[in-house]
Parts: C-alpha cells; structure tokens; sequence
C-alpha cells in the first residue's frame, strides 16, 4: 500500500495530538524540576536553621520559609504549552510536499511521540532504581535486605 492509497487523520487532529503529547511532556518535566527545586530548597533552609541554632540566634524566619515551602510546592498542571517554539518546529509549512505526504510524517511524529511516553513510563515503573539517587538506592537496598540507614 502507497502513501497515496492510505487515509489519514486531519492535519487538525493531528496537530491536537502532536500538542497534547508535548504538553504531557512538559508537565512532567515541570513537575520533576519543582519537585527537585522545592528538594534543594528544604535542604538549603534546613541547613540554614542548623546554622542558627547552633550559634543560638532565632529561626523563626527560616522556619517560616520551611512551611511556606510545605504550602508552595504543589504542582498544576499547565493547560497549553509554554515554549511553542518545538511544536513549530516539527509542523512546519514547506511548500512543494504531498498533503498526504506531510500527514504520513506527522502521523508518525504523534505515533513516536506517545509511544516514546509510554516506553518512558514503563521503563520508570518496572525499573524504580532508574530515577533515584544515590541516597535513595542505598535506602531500598538495605531494606531489601532488611537493614535501616539512619536518615
């Protein structure tokens, strides 16, 4: 079967799922890059308030800031993607190419980008030591084998 024979979704419902896709990307990126910022910050703030007591100074500023971080670290999910300037550039007018020709390649670009997802996705949950650090692939192989790390 030729490209030619083959039928297509609409170049509109196409680029609804290209732009789904890279806004699911973009969440969880987001979302992974809060998570590590909100984690850099308690422990930035934590030891700031180690310093304090230690030199027997007040920490209700820093204690403050540790709940504000408690209450701020909450993700939301953005609703359109914020960089557009990938999407531009993987649907992009060229002129002198087969409509059903462009359609095929941006069928392909929707396919690759869920299936990429989903691949990630498994890879993370059958292989949880795959995102950890260090820290915490030392915590889950001594409980494994049923030792505790002091924290």
């Amino acid at each position: 079967m030729t490209i030619s024979a083959r039928t297509f979704p609409t170049f509109k419902q196409l680029y609804k799922t290209i732009t789904q896709e890279l806004l699911t990307y973009e969440n969880k990126t987001l979302a992974s890059l809060k998570n590590q910022e909100v984690k850099n910050l308690k422990a930035y703030y934590t030891y700031q308030k180690h310093l304090l007591t230690k030199q027997s100074k007040p920490t209700d500023e820093v204690d403050t800031k540790l709940k504000q971080l408690e209450t701020d670290s909450v993700f939301s999910p953005a609703t359109e993607i914020q960089d557009l300037k990938l999407l531009n550039n993987i649907i992009d007018d060229k002129p002198g190419i087969n409509s059903s020709y462009e359609l095929n390649n941006l069928n392909n670009v929707a396919i690759y980008l869920k299936n990429q997802r989903e691949y990630f996705d498994l890879l993370v949950r059958y292989n949880p030591g795959l995102l950890m650090d260090q820290q915490e692939n030392v915590t889950q192989s001594a409980h494994r084998v049923g030792l505790e790390v002091p924290r």
